[in-house]
């Protein structure tokens, strides 16, 4: 901002954190008040926090740049990580820049004031830049990573050394070819290695190729090094063949000594083993003995390795022993053996150093899954680089990695720029990647060797690392770490931080920084620091007179106890029960009885035994009736979420009045879509949508996944495969149960031959799928059939409709971009549905099926970016399923993937645990007015007993609300934290609906349909009748003379079937 001020010109106020000095005794008392300033930040490291307006200071950055600076828009390069932030970054930037023009064209009175705060001062030149800049917009450079690398690659071609047209294609299209050539070519060879290797991983380990196909496609983008690093097996194999063939030498030597017992077996006899562990080395010793008894017999190394592998060399080479002889003992330890016998064992000890070196230990099984999955996925990784650079083509991956290479130079000692990193230096003067947290080491060595290593250029990143929660997706915080301390280094100052949340009420930050706070949720020492943000809306509230529902409300858990009759049997067996068997089974009678709480539950024992019980009983009776099962809370969760939203939108309540939402537009009725619900997994998203639909609850999923799993892809496979086969009888009947027709089982058993005019229409639909004209088929198959009438007036099920629709539209595209006819539409479909072939990240996602106000369900990492007035938190207490690939930092911040190990080392768990308290981060930062959090207490009388399993994605959380729990029990008067116990039976709790007004909606049906109601009805038993159906059509039998003369013996009890002898024989297809 200029000195003097000049009496034309406008003078906007800068508005963001970034240049706004902190101000004593405010809330962000603790955090770094040093302003940006662009003359002198060069480079620079900017961290926010959840809703501290992150793009807002980005925007806010390039005018700074574009005015103070007067670097041109054309040369700030913007990247981010998502088409979505890119469009939304696009349209904020244009927008600040008409709005800026405009003022300075009006010369607004507020603009003009100089009020000593941080400005930008328009004059006649910076108008020109502004107006240059708009006018030009459409060149701006922003970006996704992709795209950017995609761009430089293509303009700079003659630099890159690449051809200037290059095919940008998917690697799942091309890799399902790639595989089965890999296949035919070298796993079904028998002159291969790795074909030896695939025929073990299949006979011993219960392999097959849909396995190892799965694991080859999930591995295929990972990057990291392998844990255990196995050999080649070819290598492997020829090494082994050495030592082992020694061993076999020496081992028939000895045998030739004594055809009755090995030498070996009696040295051992007469060796001091101890005890404890005597057995195992004899055990391990005559599997040893057995593989080389097998090797004399002929079997080759291959055969033999399986088995050795799974032996414990080590308790035959270096077996335990004892310091002392018993009687008729003779050797110590194997070192005391004579020189035979020794060199057998030292033989046996070089295969044990090989199998070592190469960290061949454990499970034969899970060595023979990890070895062939690593050999295949480095061959597959090379045939796949081969194929793409036939065709000339390149994925998204191979952006980076040739982006990456291009801009890394020759000579790392002389540090000459390579020709790529000279072209676009001269086209970029400055460098702003967004959402840096989630870069990886790819993308931070192209951005370092562009920007950071130039003393002429600036490069600027901004993130915040508590939201790094997409390492499934490659993203990598640990090189974020890395990166900021290379920034740290280079102009020995902190990042920037943002320090106002522009998203989430007072109240609502005043709680949420007291959970975050205080280094247990992030340890300083993990590299990422909690600082404590302040409101920057204080107009934001949540208006609502319910009692006791402050910003952050706990629900919960209130003890459930079963009287098990189970539990009961399973105490007479304990040798010391802590109750006494009378007092059991004086309460057998109240077996299957549910109570909830633990007075409830202790008043009822009372009253059935007459008489109190003692401290120490009613203490070991809670423990034992206790209900611990995560999944019950979980579903009683469910139905106090339900009510809880059910409360705040006043369904069916006689109070009208919503609670109001107010923000800086005013003030505004509480809505459906103003709630989210949150959780980790698709399958508790289902039990909340279960709950809210018994409420009444109108409900939505937020990017669901299942497009191809439902009953509406089945039908249209079905459908299409009748019409590639119209005179199929067998398909045509499959088509003819589907909801395009609506018939039942009864009707088509009546039916011997189709109606001409059905066969006639499938005819036609026949000829224009084999002109490829899909788009009029689908048309003309939903116009014809109504479908959607006929689903919309009898079921009302909008969701079938919307994806019956939305499924035509995908194969309708996947034909015209692949260039399919009706066979091999059928079978990508088909591939689909199955599993084998991904259709893409958005293809699958479920439509929204109406525009009405719905309440908003979604996973916590679909929320990111997200913000709504009430938030619930839901789920967590139940555990993950088990990964069978670790995927963890090594000691050196190195990636691993480890194929062998079922756990991550435990010295590296933490690493998981900080990614799901991110994540929980993440998810309770999306709330602006209320969060609701599950927490589950202890049980009374034991203190160190909860009263449910919690899962370890939301311990951590349940630990912290267990101090603001007893905080709120202290405290009478909290306007930052409130708690209610969840509700008690789910059954008490349902919305009971007219029995026979339910009855009268069931049997109605619309007057203008024509006679046919048998068509629409359903079946008693569809099932037992389509059993009858495939084997009244099942065709010529093949049998014989005395099965049919018992069968005429048998002619009562087929009775059932002669009423269809004149039906022509068809077969049905499943």
């Amino acid at each position: 901002m200029s000195e003097t001020h000049n009496s034309t010109s406008v003078y906007i106020e800068k508005q963001s954190d970034l240049f706004l000095a902190e101000l004593e005794g405010s809330v962000q008392s603790d955090i770094s008040g040093t302003v940006f300033n662009a003359d002198n930040d060069r480079l620079a490291v900017i961290e926010a926090s959840a809703g501290t307006g992150k793009t807002f200071a980005l925007v806010e950055l390039v005018l700074e740049l574009l005015l103070e600076q007067e670097i041109p828009l054309k040369s700030i390069l913007l990247v981010t990580f998502t088409e979505k932030a890119t469009a939304e970054l696009r349209l904020r930037l244009r927008t600040k820049l008409r709005d800026l023009l405009a003022a300075c064209e009006q010369n607004d009175a507020p603009f003009t004031t100089v009020t000593g705060v941080p400005s930008w001062e328009i004059n006649t030149a910076r108008k020109k830049q502004l107006k240059a800049a708009l006018l030009d917009f459409d060149s701006a450079p922003v970006y996704t990573i992709h795209g950017f690398c995609k761009r430089i690659l293509r303009e700079f071609a003659f630099e890159n050394r690449q051809l200037f047209e290059q095919q940008l294609c998917d690697t799942e299209l091309l890799f399902p070819e790639v595989f089965r050539g890999y296949i035919r070519r070298k796993l079904l060879s028998q002159n291969t290695p790795v074909a030896e290797l695939f025929a073990l991983y299949v006979k011993y380990a219960e392999g097959n190729l849909v396995s190892l196909e799965k694991d080859i496609v999930f591995l295929l983008s990972k990057v990291g090094e392998f844990r255990p690093n196995l050999p080649d097996f070819d290598v492997f194999k020829t090494e082994f063949s050495t030592c082992w063939q020694l061993l076999v030498s020496l081992d028939l030597s000895l045998r030739k000594q004594n055809f009755l017992q090995h030498p070996l077996r009696s040295a051992f006899e007469i060796t001091a083993l101890n005890e404890t562990s005597s057995r195992k080395t004899i055990s391990n010793l005559d599997l040893l003995l057995e593989s080389l008894a097998a090797a004399h017999a002929g079997a080759s190394i291959v055969e033999i390795l399986p088995n050795f592998l799974a032996i414990d060399i080590s308790a035959v080479t270096t077996p335990r022993c004892r310091k002392n002889l018993k009687s008729g003992e003779q050797w110590l330890s194997t070192k005391d053996f004579p020189p035979e016998e020794l060199a057998w064992i030292d033989a046996v000890a070089e295969c044990e150093k090989l199998l070592q070196n190469y960290n061949l230990s454990g499970s034969s099984k899970k060595i023979l899954k990890a070895w062939v999955t690593q050999q295949v996925l480095e061959d597959v990784r090379r045939e796949l680089a081969q194929a793409k650079l036939e065709q000339g083509a390149f994925d998204f991956d191979d952006l980076l990695r040739i982006v990456e290479e291009q801009v890394i130079p020759q000579n790392v000692e002389n540090s000459i720029p390579t020709a790529l990193t000279k072209a676009v230096r001269k086209k970029y003067v400055c460098a702003i990647v967004d959402e840096f947290q989630d870069t990886d080491r790819r993308q931070w060595n192209i951005f370092q060797q562009l920007f950071l290593e130039s003393p002429e250029h600036r490069l600027i990143v901004i993130g915040d690392p508590k939201q790094a929660i997409y390492s499934f997706r490659g993203a990598d915080i640990f090189t974020y770490l890395q990166a900021r301390k290379t920034f740290q280094q280079k102009t020995s100052r902190i990042a920037f931080a943002l320090k106002k949340n522009f998203r989430s009420s007072e109240e609502m930050l005043r709680g949420l920084n007291q959970i975050f706070s205080g280094g247990t949720w992030f340890p300083e020492k993990r590299g990422i620091l909690y600082q404590q943000v302040g409101c920057g809306k204080p107009e934001l509230k949540l208006k609502d007179d319910t009692p006791n529902r402050n910003a952050i409300h706990l629900l919960e858990m209130q003890a459930q106890f079963t009287i098990s009759g189970k539990k009961i049997a399973e105490q007479k067996k304990v040798k010391n029960p802590k109750i006494s068997l009378t007092l059991l089974a004086e309460l057998a009678a109240l077996s299957g009885n549910k109570y909830y709480g633990n007075e409830s539950f202790l008043e009822a024992v009372q009253a059935e035994l007459g008489k109190e019980i003692s401290v120490e009983n009613q203490s070991a009776l809670l423990n034992l009736f206790l209900d611990e099962q995560a999944e019950n809370a979980t579903v009683r969760f469910a139905e106090e979420i339900a009510l809880e939203i059910k409360a705040l939108l006043r369904i069916g309540s006689t109070e009208n009045q919503r609670p109001l939402w107010q923000d800086d537009q005013g003030e505004r009725a509480l809505k459906e879509q103003d709630i989210c619900v949150l959780f980790r997994k698709s399958n508790e998203g289902e039990i909340l949508g279960k709950a809210l639909r018994r409420h009444g609850i109108d409900f939505s999923f937020y990017k669901q996944k299942g497009l191809f799993d439902g009953r509406e892809a089945l039908e249209i496979l079905d459908l299409l495969e009748a019409v590639a086969h119209p005179v199929d009888h067998s398909r045509t009947a499959k088509l003819w149960l589907t909801r395009f027709f609506g018939a039942n089982i009864n009707e088509l058993a009546q039916a011997s031959t189709w109606d001409a005019d059905f066969i006639h229409q499938l005819q036609e639909w026949n000829s224009l799928a084999e002109a490829r004209r899909f788009r009029r088929l689908f048309d003309q198959i939903l116009q014809r059939t109504k479908l959607i009438e006929r689903e919309l007036l009898l079921g009302g099920d909008e969701r079938s409709v919307t994806n019956y629709v939305h499924l035509f539209e995908v194969l309708n595209r996947k034909a015209i971009e692949r260039h399919l006819d009706l066979f091999e539409l059928i079978q990508l479909l088909r591939r689909f549905i199955e599993g084998k072939e991904d259709p893409g990240e958005n293809e699958n996602l479920l439509r929204l099926e109406s525009e009405r106000d719905a309440v908003q369900l979604m996973t916590m990492h679909a929320a990111k970016g997200l913000e709504f007035p009430v938030v619930f938190l839901f789920g967590g207490l139940t555990g993950s399923l088990k990964n069978t690939i670790q995927f963890y930092h090594d000691a050196a911040e190195k990636p691993i993937i480890d194929l062998l190990n079922s756990k991550i080392p435990e010295e590296h768990e933490w690493q998981v645990e900080a990614e799901q308290q991110r994540l929980l981060y993440v998810a309770m930062t999306r709330a602006c007015g209320r969060l609701y959090l599950p927490y589950i207490g202890y049980l009374q009388g034991n203190s160190g007993k909860r009263i449910c399993k919690v899962g370890s994605g939301y311990s951590m959380l349940n630990e912290q609300l267990s101090m603001i729990s007893e905080q709120i029990f202290a405290e009478k008067h909290n306007s930052t934290f409130s708690s209610s116990l969840v509700g008690t039976s789910a059954v008490n709790l349902e919305v009971i609906i007219n029995a026979t007004e339910q009855e009268k909606l069931r049997e109605w049906k619309p007057t203008e349909l024509p006679e046919v109601p048998e068509i629409l009805t359903e079946t008693e038993n569809p099932n037992r009748l389509f059993s009858q159906l495939r084997f009244k059509k099942r065709g010529f039998v093949l049998s014989s003379f005395s099965r049919m003369n018992r069968k005429n013996e048998e002619q009562n009890a087929a009775q059932k079937w002669t009423n269809s002898k004149e039906i022509a024989p068809v077969e049905i297809r499943t």
